[in-house]
């Protein structure tokens, strides 16, 4: 990755208003952007490790192939945004809105996801190996390929996913909801399903 351009809070901000929206390349990486509005931005391959992004509003924003390990995206609107291939590795998105997110391919590994809202999100083929997942709202996501290996999904809504070929290898699902789900396919091998409603509606 060629990175073009290092910026502080300020000049974002200052270009912003101005009408400016490509970000692409840039060094941000352990910036502070706590609850300001860069909707429709674009800031693909652009660096935001461990940047601080508590409520920011980013819905629209193209983010793909975007570096934001261990950033710290808590209560974030990320409604619509293109993140394939964005590495989220350790972020926390706690109480995030992810609605419709695009998050193919992307990595989320050990990613803290506690209460985002998911729903309709595409994850087809994304890593969230040990992610947390706890009271997240994923019902009609797309999970296709997904690696979800010992995650938690404790109390989990996975109402009407498409869960088709996920590997659910050692994850918690303890009372989570996948009533309508799409498991075909699907590895749930040491799974722990414990009080979860299955997809035709019947508790495990």
């Amino acid at each position: 990755m060629f990175v073009t351009e290092v910026m502080e809070k300020e000049e974002i901000l200052r270009l912003y208003i101005s009408g400016k929206r490509d970000f692409r390349k840039i060094d941000l990486s352990q910036i502070t952007l706590c609850q300001v509005n860069l909707s429709s931005t674009d800031f693909s391959q652009a660096i935001l490790t461990k940047a601080n992004l508590k409520g920011i509003n980013l819905s629209q924003a193209l983010l793909a192939e975007t570096d934001l390990t261990k950033a710290f995206l808590e209560q974030a609107i990320l409604w619509r945004a293109s993140m394939q291939l964005a590495n989220l590795s350790q972020a926390v998105l706690t109480k995030a809105d992810l609605r419709e997110v695009n998050l193919s391919e992307a990595l989320l590994y050990q990613a803290s996801l506690r209460k985002a809202q998911l729903q309709k999100a595409n994850l087809s083929q994304a890593i969230l190996r040990r992610a947390f997942l706890r009271e997240a709202n994923l019902s009609q996501a797309i999970l296709q390929q997904a690696n979800l290996q010992q995650a938690n999904l404790i109390n989990a809504d996975l109402t009407q996913a498409d869960l088709s070929g996920v590997n659910l290898e050692g994850a918690s699902l303890v009372e989570a909801n996948l009533k309508g789900a799409n498991l075909k396919g699907a590895n749930l091998n040491r799974a722990v399903l414990t009080g979860a409603v299955m997809p035709d509606g019947s508790v495990y």
